[in-house]
């Protein structure tokens, strides 16, 4: 009872946030203090998409693969935040462990203006080619003027959902990961909402469809950025930011661009190849292209919780590099990598016995389901390998190794899955059993890529 009681207490600090020094005591106290929120964080992420799913597959499979097609694009051009997130946690950990809270500031508001300045850019660049990005995706004419309104909404709006992705690296990085978390789930509950209003209507609000859900999302991303920003400058306490704070200082951003930079071809890796995958997968057809993109979207909504546990296993690690102990960073990492493995396994026994049943939520023709539920069942095997994948890719990237873990990124979805999807299921005609096959194989190579390298520990020696 004690024990239990202990546990219950643990998490009530933790969604609290109210301990925020993690480069002393019990590892394992440090690790579940961070994890619970970023886990939280992240279900939320992950509720966002499964809440859009839910409310989308209602209106049919054309819907289901304009949402999927322009979520593809969107996640390619958030490999823009996530490598400016990854420069944030970086370098702000580093200052946060050495309790520079005036250096972490600067650095947050150089992170924040870069942010603002690429997700415009961004933002532009997909609303002019709109139309020929979903015909390059493989949509045909009639797809592409059904989803034209909803795809021009969602491009419209990425700053919004850039810069709330930012903001939440930063308030990690300081170890505020409960902030993050907050502001998911204010996310969540009023994109909910609004979809159910918006996409079908109540009272003197006419049903928008699919439109309905564009505006839901980027409405939702509008008030939770502002409610970071308040917080930002008004509540936390390990970053400050004042008149001097705000100036804008080329040098720094010249050096957390450099950093960001390796970031962004890190995450524009994968996040291309799915986009690709997208592509090779079309030409199998509609069925099978719908099946794959629902069976993503619930492998999205089951991993993320993984992934907030491999982003507390980032903090960790450069909070304990700053405070100069690498010893402590890699004994977090490893304590992560279990709980991690077991986590994700827990979630890989249940979908490979209950694929079909958790797929038959979204899919409502059977061909469409049959997809998804084999595709399921095979990633089901990749899951014992993604725990360890997360959280060493996570801290490789907190300790400043991130072209290491942009080399082993390359080496999985270019060198091997996608040449190798197309090989077994195009050219030698296997289908879409023999794509899943090489999307499973390419997983196992970049864990144990990984876990490789992590063991040599140079990653202890890098500076920032």
């Amino acid at each position: 009872m004690l024990k239990i009681r202990h546990l219950f207490n643990l998490f009530r600090i933790a969604l609290q946030g109210t301990e925020k020094n993690f480069t002393s005591g019990s590892v394992n106290r440090a690790t579940f203090l961070l994890a619970v929120p970023t886990m939280l964080e992240l279900s939320m992420e992950s509720l966002f998409v499964l809440v859009d799913l839910l409310f989308v597959s209602s209106l049919g499979e054309n819907a289901i693969t304009v949402v999927g097609i322009t979520n593809s694009v969107v996640i390619l051009i958030q490999s823009v935040a996530t490598g400016l997130g990854i420069a944030a946690t970086a370098v702000i950990s580093r200052r946060v462990g050495e309790q520079k809270p005036k250096s972490a500031g600067q650095a947050a508001m150089q992170v924040i203006y870069l942010g603002i300045i690429l997700s415009l850019i961004c933002s532009c660049i997909a609303l002019i080619f709109n139309r020929q990005i979903m015909h390059f995706a493989g949509a045909s004419d009639s797809l592409v003027n059904y989803g034209n309104v909803f795809s021009r909404t969602m491009f419209g709006g990425l700053i919004f959902m850039i810069m709330r992705i930012l903001i939440n690296g930063v308030f990690r990085g300081s170890g505020d990961a409960y902030m993050a978390m907050r502001t998911l789930a204010f996310s969540n509950i009023l994109n909910g909402c609004l979809c159910a209003v918006l996409i079908f209507g109540l009272g003197p609000i006419p049903a928008l469809g699919l439109l309905g859900a564009a505006i839901a999302m980027v409405t939702a991303n509008v008030f939770s950025v502002s409610y970071q920003v308040w917080y930002l400058i008004n509540g936390n306490q390990r970053i400050m930011i004042g008149k001097r704070q705000l100036v804008m200082i080329p040098s720094l951003m010249k050096r957390l661009l450099k950093l960001a930079a390796a970031g962004m071809v890190q995450y524009l890796v994968p996040s291309s190849s799915r986009f690709m995958m997208i592509v090779i997968v079309a030409r199998l057809g509609e069925s099978v292209l719908a099946g794959y993109i629902i069976a993503n979207r619930i492998i999205m909504f089951s991993v993320l919780p993984a992934y907030g546990i491999a982003n507390a296993a980032g903090v960790l690690t450069g909070q304990n590099l700053g405070a100069r102990q690498p010893e402590r960073a890699e004994a977090s990492i490893w304590k992560t990598g279990v709980f991690n493995m077991c986590f994700l396994g827990t979630i890989a026994i249940f979908l490979l016995f209950y694929s079909r049943s958790v797929a038959s939520f979204f899919a409502h023709e059977e061909k469409v389901l049959a997809y998804a539920s084999e595709y399921l069942q095979y990633m089901s095997i990749a899951y014992f390998f993604f725990g360890y994948t997360m959280v060493i890719s996570r801290a490789l990237n907190a300790a400043g190794n991130v072209n290491t873990v942009t080399m082993l990124y390359i080496l999985m979805f270019y060198i091997i899955q996608l040449p190798l999807s197309y090989l077994l299921g195009i050219y030698f005609q296997w289908g879409a059993k023999g794509i899943f096959i090489a999307i499973l194989i390419s997983e196992i190579v970049l864990s144990c890529s990984c876990v490789i390298v992590f063991k040599m520990g140079k990653w202890k020696t890098v500076k920032l």
